[in-house]
C-alpha cells in the first residue's frame, strides 16, 4: 500500500474509532466553522474600503508615511513582515516542542503493522492545522492580507504568496522537529540541545537588554516575501514569482527532507535504557505527613517524568516571556496574555488531568484514602501549572510594559489572571470527568486526548479565555474599578460553582468507576 493510501487508511481508522456519534458531528462542525471563518475573514476585510491602496513600494517607512489618516492598510502591511516572522518561528518551535509532529493514532496501537516512514511524515503536516495558535495565526495574516495588500491584481495573488510562505515554513518545521528527535536519542545529543537552547536565550536577552529587536525585525527575511505579495497586488507576476518558486522549492525539500530524517530518527538507537529517567538515583524523601500530601508527589511526579509534557512546560515558560520581554505591550495587550497562556497550559494535560495516573489508576484507587483527594490533588497540580505560567507571563511583560501601570490596569491584569485560571481549571476538571481518556504521555508526540478531541478542546478553551480577556482589556479604557471587580467575581464564583458540580460527580462510584478503568485500560 502506497504512503497516500496508508494515510487514507488511517484516517478512515481513525474515525471508526470515534463511536459517539456527537463527536463525529462536533469535528465536522468544526472543520466547516473553521474554513468558514478564514473566507469571512479574507472576504470582510478585502471588502473594507480604503482612502488609498498600497502601490508596489514595500519599504516599510514608505508603507507606513503613505497612507492618509483614516487608512490604515499602509500600517497593517508594515508589520506583515514581524507577524509572518513569528509564524515561521512557530512552525520551527510546535514540532521541536511536540518532539516532530502529532499522533493521528497511538503508536503502540500500529506497532505490529507495517506504516511506513512518509505516512508518519505526512500525518503529522496533514495534522498542522488542529494546533489553535496555528490556525489563529493563519487567520490573522490571511485578514491582514487581503485588507492591506490590494491592487489591480486582487487580493488573490498576495494570499497565493502567503499559502506558499506558510507551507514552507509547516514543511521545514517538521524537518526540524524529526531532527530532534533523532538528536535527542543519545546523551551528547540532550546536552546539545539544552546547550543551543541557552546560546538561544543568550542571544534573545542581548537582543532585549541593548534594545535592538525593532533592527532584528526590520532585517527579517520576509520582507523579501512582503515585497513580492506587493508585486502580486499590482499584477506584476514576473517579479513575485522568484519568491514563489523558492518557498514552493522549499516546500518540497523540507518534506523529504522529513522523510530522511524521520526514518533516520525512528531507527536511531538510543541509550535512553542507560541514561534515562529510570537509570537515575532516586533521592529518598521524607515520609509525605498525609495522604493529599502523597497523592500531590505522585501527580507532580507523574507530570515531569513526561517528555512531552516537560517540553511543554519549557516552551510556555520560555516562548511566552520572551515575546512579552521583546514586544513592550502596553497594559490593555497585557490583559489579554494571561487567558492565552491559561489555555494553553492547560491543553498539555489538564484536559485529561486523570491520565496523568496511567495503569496506576487502578492501584490508585484501592488505597484507603478519601476518593476525594484524587481530584482535588489534580486539581492542584493543574492550578499550579496553569498559575505558574500565568504569573511568568506577566512577569515578562511587566518589566518591559510601555508605560507605567494606573490602578485600573493592575486590577484589570490581576483580575485577568485569577479569574482565567479559576475558569481554565474548573473546565479541565469538568472535561477530566466527563470526557476522560487513554494516555501514556511517555512517547515525544504522545498527547492527552485523540487530534479530534484535542482540536475541539482548543477551540473551546481559545474561545472562552479570548472573549474573557477582551473583556479585561477594554475595561483597561475605562476608569471604573468597579466593573473588573465584578467581573473577577463572577468569574470566581462561576468557576466554584462549576468545581462543587465536578466533586459531586466524582463522589458517585459509577463515575469514578468509568473514569478510573478507561484512563487504565482505555
Amino acid at each position: 500500500m502506497s504512503g497516500r493510501g496508508q494515510v487514507t487508511a488511517l484516517f478512515a481508522l481513525r474515525w471508526r474509532m470515534i463511536r459517539s456519534r456527537r463527536v463525529r458531528i462536533g469535528l465536522i462542525v468544526l472543520a466547516a466553522v473553521s474554513l468558514a471563518f478564514v473566507a469571512l475573514a479574507v472576504v470582510s476585510a478585502a471588502s473594507v474600503p480604503l482612502g488609498q491602496v498600497a502601490s508596489g513600494s514595500f519599504s516599510a517607512t514608505d508603507l507606513v508615511t503613505r497612507t492618509g489618516p483614516v487608512d490604515h492598510s499602509g500600517e497593517l502591511a508594515a508589520l506583515l513582515p514581524s507577524a509572518m516572522l513569528a509564524f515561521g518561528l512557530f512552525c520551527i518551535i510546535a514540532p521541536l516542542s511536540a518532539g516532530g509532529g502529532t499522533e493521528l493514532i497511538p503508536e503502540a496501537e500500529l506497532v505490529a503493522y507495517p506504516v511506513r516512514v512518509r505516512t508518519l511524515v505526512r500525518l503529522s503536516l496533514v495534522l498542522t492545522p488542529l494546533n489553535i495558535a496555528w490556525y489563529l495565526q493563519v487567520l490573522v495574516l490571511a485578514a491582514v492580507t487581503s485588507y492591506a495588500l490590494r491592487g489591480p491584481g486582487g487580493p488573490g495573488l498576495p494570499l497565493g504568496v502567503l499559502v506558499a510562505f506558510m507551507a514552507a515554513c509547516t514543511s521545514l518545521g517538521q524537518a526540524l522537529g524529526w531532527s530532534l528527535v533523532g538528536v535527542r536519542r543519545t546523551r551528547r545529543g540532550r546536552r546539545g540541545t539544552w546547550i543551543l537552547l541557552g546560546t538561544g536565550l543568550l542571544v534573545a536577552a542581548w537582543v532585549i537588554v541593548t534594545d535592538r529587536g525593532a533592527a532584528v525585525l526590520d532585517s527579517a527575511p520576509t520582507r523579501r516575501v512582503l515585497g513580492a505579495q506587493l508585486r502580486a497586488a499590482q499584477a506584476d507576476l514576473a517579479g513575485s514569482a522568484p519568491v514563489v518558486l523558492v518557498l514552493v522549492v522549499a516546500t518540497v525539500l523540507g518534506y523529504l527532507a522529513s522523510v530522511r530524517i524521520a526514518s533516520w530518527a525512528l531507527r536511531r538507537p538510543g541509550d535512553l535504557g542507560i541514561d534515562g529517567p529510570l537509570a537515575r538515583p532516586v533521592v529518598r524523601r521524607d515520609f509525605p505527613t498525609s495522604d493529599a500530601q502523597a497523592l500531590r508527589r505522585v501527580d507532580r511526579a507523574s507530570v515531569w517524568r513526561s517528555a512531552p509534557l516537560r517540553r511543554g512546560l519549557l516552551v510556555l515558560a520560555v516562548l511566552p516571556v520572551a515575546a512579552a520581554l521583546i514586544a513592550s505591550l502596553p497594559w490593555s495587550s497585557i490583559a489579554l496574555l494571561p487567558p492565552l497562556v491559561a489555555s494553553g497550559a492547560a491543553l498539555l494535560f489538564g484536559v485529561n488531568a486523570l491520565s496523568l495516573d496511567g495503569s496506576g489508576a487502578l492501584w490508585i484507587a484501592t488505597l484507603p484514602h478519601d476518593p476525594e483527594l484524587v481530584l482535588r490533588s489534580k486539581a492542584r497540580v493543574v492550578t499550579e501549572v496553569v498559575g505558574g505560567s500565568v504569573l511568568l507571563v506577566l512577569g515578562g511583560a511587566s518589566l518591559r510594559a510601555a508605560e507605567a501601570p494606573t490602578l485600573q490596569d493592575l486590577i484589570c491584569v490581576v483580575g485577568a489572571s485569577l479569574g482565567c485560571t479559576a475558569v481554565v481549571v474548573a473546565i479541565c476538571l469538568r472535561l477530566s470527568i466527563t470526557r476522560p481518556h487513554r494516555a501514556d504521555l511517555r512517547g515525544p508526540r504522545d498527547t492527552p486526548a485523540p487530534p479530534g478531541t484535542m482540536a475541539i478542546y482548543s477551540a473551546r478553551l481559545a474561545g472562552t479565555t479570548t472573549f474573557i480577556g477582551l473583556l479585561f482589556s477594554a475595561s483597561t479604557l475605562g476608569a471604573v474599578p468597579v466593573v473588573p471587580v465584578a467581573l473577577t467575581l463572577g468569574l470566581l464564583f462561576w468557576a466554584a460553582w462549576s468545581w462543587t458540580r465536578t466533586l459531586r460527580m466524582w463522589s458517585q462510584m459509577s463515575v469514578r468507576t468509568h473514569v478510573v478503568t478507561t484512563v487504565a485500560t482505555g
